[in-house]
């Protein structure tokens, strides 16, 4: 009978113990069961803490408060997980953690839940269940930080990939994925989709969102529910399919957004492959617009953005004729990377969407071979690019005509044009392209290029040394008043034209010396006091004396008439004062 007046005393005792503790007691026990942990400190013993739970089983404070010593343990769980893995995604720390739980919790856990063990196999499995407790714990509490930080993993990507894949094995075990999802687009709405976000920077961090999501879940469901409103306001921007194909051509600073290496064509979206060995059912959480067939590759998702590849065909052509019209004649280089860029492209899009571009490019070829047929007959300073009207597109037009030796020279050029090619006429586009000079000035010689109109005004120059705008912008033909201004100024800021008075322009054959004034003696201060200085130091530093306006260019004059005056001398790029 000694156990049962036994198990009838402790019964007893336990109850009038109960009835009796404060409602304060709780929080008195949790501190009592902290002070059990092991301490984080590795150096530390651990505290001797097995009669003190002999004490509370005797109590029966361990199956009254198992709830207690539970949190406790979630507790200290979730603080070491903040503490070592809050921003640190080069790494996967799951397993780190697990071990963290093996080495440190294990030992914690053995005197509440496995007491009464005789030995190791029987402590082992009596920490099973409270052990898968405490395992899923630590996935939910690393499942909710990276949620938490996902948008910033994903900008991070891909030196973020250890957090990535603790995403993807947490997910495994932990029942999160709605979170994420709703955390993922919170984070986008507030970040990434107002007006203040260049629309590049939108595609770069959707282009990361797709090879990120892609990772954590496989079947494309995550992105589907993600991607949505991403698309859906790049769909709204006006310049999203012109920041792709820069992209796509490797045109956007920081971009080239797609792999080199990926050249599978593109992929056709809602087309079921009843062929497919791999099929497997569409995931639980998936929508009913969900479709698992759907573009997996970067550039066929970009694509699907709109209804048809065609838009991106038209914008590839457009800036295709810019990046060609605009390359030197000897630059051969950048002609054959275009090419390169064309060849890459027409794995993804089809041979027959980019034959305009193929044209295009056979016309810079042409153009060489051409030229280099009428510079045999009749040496030229005109070296054009000849393209077919019917397959390039568009191009901005313009009434200017090149005035004097300009004209003559487009006159002769047409004429070997001509012979060679009886059957075609050239339209020139005087607008478009680059002119080089050498101005030959009473005392100095200016070597620039510019656009054709800054070089058809100083053409007209050569005539009559003093024009209004007005006579100016009747020589060139019909030309924008501002566009007429700003053509002006370039050669006002380089010092070879003066503005008299408004509207009227003086050529300056001889460098116009300024009156001695403050930005002077700032000069002559500074060579002084300072010794040599390169012209940009020079520069950066007359701009903080009140009143100066004069550009490099100007200040590179002033200092070039003060040398041949004997003021200054330089050597190597560096003024200094002739004493």
């Amino acid at each position: 009978l000694g156990p049962t007046f036994f198990s009838a005393f402790t019964l007893t005792f336990q109850t009038h113990l109960f009835s009796i503790l404060p409602a304060s007691f709780s929080r008195g026990f949790k501190a009592l069961i902290v002070s059990t942990l092991p301490p984080t400190d590795s150096t530390l013993p651990p505290p001797p803490n097995r009669p003190l739970w002999n004490a509370f089983e005797s109590l029966g404070l361990l199956d009254r408060f198992d709830s207690i010593i539970a949190s406790v343990g979630y507790e200290h769980i979730e603080a070491h997980v903040i503490a070592t893995c809050t921003g640190d995604w080069t790494k996967p720390m799951i397993e780190t953690l697990r071990s963290w739980m093996s080495d440190k919790m294990v030992s914690w856990m053995l005197l509440p839940y496995a007491r009464g063990a005789s030995n190791v196999d029987e402590a082992r499995t009596m920490l099973q269940g409270v052990g898968s407790r405490f395992d899923f714990h630590m996935n939910k509490t690393l499942c909710d930080l990276r949620t938490r930080e996902v948008f910033d993993i994903i900008i991070d990507f891909p030196d973020s990939m250890g957090a990535l894949q603790d995403l993807r094995d947490c997910l495994q075990r932990v029942d999160q994925r709605a979170a994420l999802v709703q955390s993922l687009r919170k984070a986008n709405h507030k970040r990434l989709l107002h007006p203040g976000a260049a629309t590049n920077s939108i595609i770069t961090q959707y282009v990361a969102t797709i090879k990120c999501l892609r990772i954590i879940d496989p079947p494309g469901v995550l992105l589907f529910k993600v991607a949505d409103p991403i698309r859906r306001y790049l769909r709204d921007r006006p310049d999203t399919i012109r920041s792709i194909v820069a992209n796509l051509v490797g045109d956007e600073e920081g971009g080239e957004i797609i792999d080199e290496n990926d050249t599978q064509p593109l992929q056709q979206p809602d087309v079921d492959d009843y062929s497919d060995a791999n099929w497997e059912p569409e995931p639980m959480d998936a929508g009913p617009e969900f479709r698992a067939n759907k573009p997996s590759d970067v550039l066929s998702t970009l694509v699907s953005i709109y209804d048809s590849k065609d838009l991106f065909v038209k914008e590839l052509q457009v800036l295709l004729a810019q990046r060609l019209l605009a390359i030197d004649d000897d630059d051969v280089q950048k002609v054959e990377k275009e090419r390169r860029n064309i060849e890459i492209l027409k794995l993804r899009f089809g041979e027959a969407a980019l034959q305009v571009c193929e044209v295009m490019l056979k016309d810079m070829t042409d153009s060489k071979r051409i030229d280099g047929h009428v510079q045999s007959q009749r040496t030229s300073v005109v070296h054009p690019t000849i393209i077919s009207q019917h397959f390039w597109p568009s191009l901005e037009t313009s009434d200017i005509v090149m005035p004097g030796q300009f004209q003559k020279l487009q006159e002769q050029y047409a004429q070997e044009f001509a012979v060679f090619k009886p059957d075609k006429k050239l339209r020139w586009l005087p607008h478009l392209g680059t002119v080089h000079l050498e101005l030959q000035l009473e005392d100095r010689v200016i070597d620039i290029d510019v656009p054709p109109l800054e070089a058809a005004f100083i053409e007209l120059f050569s005539s009559k040394p003093v024009l209004s705008i007005d006579e100016l912008i009747a020589g060139v033909g019909s030309v924008d008043r501002s566009a007429a201004l700003k053509a002006l100024l370039t050669w006002v800021d380089l010092g070879v034209l003066k503005e008299d008075i408004e509207g009227t322009f003086r050529l300056l054959e001889v460098t116009e010396e300024p009156s001695a004034g403050p930005s002077e003696h700032a000069r002559n201060g500074m060579l002084t006091n300072l010794g040599p200085l390169p012209l940009d130091r020079i520069q950066s530093m007359l701009k903080l004396v009140p009143g100066y306006d004069r550009t490099i260019d100007q200040l590179a004059a002033f200092l070039d008439a003060a040398r041949r005056e004997g003021l200054v001398a330089n050597r190597d790029g560096v003024w200094r004062l002739n004493r």
